[in-house]
């Protein structure tokens, strides 16, 4: 692949294919940089924008037809002797040589700096690399750990679900027990509150209860008066007032208590 010239001015790097600004001191320019850097001034002084030669003569800087005619080229040297002709072809090589040489430097410097800033990104890769692995291997060691502990807090999690299956059946049996003693409480307070009511009078309450006009006698049972009656409730009753009657034989007594 044949290397090709390009404008040397610092920030174009354009490839020159049909015209170009060239100077005697070797450098070759696009047009439109040469048409603004080449404007003589008044002093008829230019200057190298590559090099910073003085460029005095009139042809130190021409403009160049890079792809000449037939016609030009077979005129171009005509009439010129050979070591003229050679000396112009010298020249023009030592002129495509620099130009060469010095695209090949820019482009080895250009692949240097790219190649020591791969090589710094390579580093700083390495580097990063590294200290990812190394987040790596800690952020395993934690998942191990965390692991471990889940684990551990599973066990106890069930161990304490068991716990409290067996604390929630004790609770349920003690639930069981209350009701049956609360039932067993209620039971036993109607049976007293029934005694309490069953319980007898002493006749002393009776006698002071009583009307003064009111007897106050035994009388069997089938002769009570349940309406009148204020008696003990276990006691028989007995008509004390004919006592000097005698009781028929027929007729039996029946002893048994009387409520009121």
């Amino acid at each position: 692949m044949t290397l090709e010239m390009v404008c040397n001015f610092r920030k174009c790097r354009k490839p020159l294919t049909n015209h170009a600004w060239v100077t005697t001191c070797s450098h070759a320019f696009c047009i439109e940089h040469g048409q603004k850097e080449f404007k003589r001034n008044v002093e008829n002084s230019l200057t190298c924008p590559a090099c910073g030669s003085e460029l005095r003569d009139k042809f130190d800087v021409i403009q160049a037809d890079l792809k000449p005619s037939e016609t030009f080229k077979s005129i171009v040297l005509a009439g010129m002797k050979p070591d003229t002709i050679m000396d112009v072809t010298m020249r023009a090589m030592s002129f495509w040589s620099y130009q060469i040489e010095q695209e090949t430097l820019y482009q080895e410097s250009l692949a240097r700096h790219c190649k020591e800033k791969l090589q710094c990104l390579e580093e700083v890769n390495t580097l990063n690399l590294q200290k990812l692995n190394a987040e790596l291997e800690t952020c395993k060691r934690k998942i191990v750990a965390l692991q471990t502990e889940c684990n551990k807090k599973k066990k106890q999690a069930e161990e304490l679900t068991a716990c409290l299956e067996i604390n929630n059946r004790k609770i349920q049996k003690l639930q069981f027990q209350l009701d049956a003693l609360k039932r067993k409480d209620i039971h036993v307070a109607n049976y007293e509150m029934t005694t309490n009511n069953e319980k007898l009078m002493e006749i002393s309450d009776l006698v002071g209860k009583r009307t003064k006009s009111e007897a106050f006698v035994f009388r069997p049972i089938n002769e009570v008066d349940k309406s009148q009656s204020i008696s003990s409730p276990s006691t028989s009753m007995f008509d004390f007032r004919n006592r000097n009657k005698q009781p028929d034989k027929n007729k039996s007594f029946k002893f048994r208590p009387v409520r009121s």
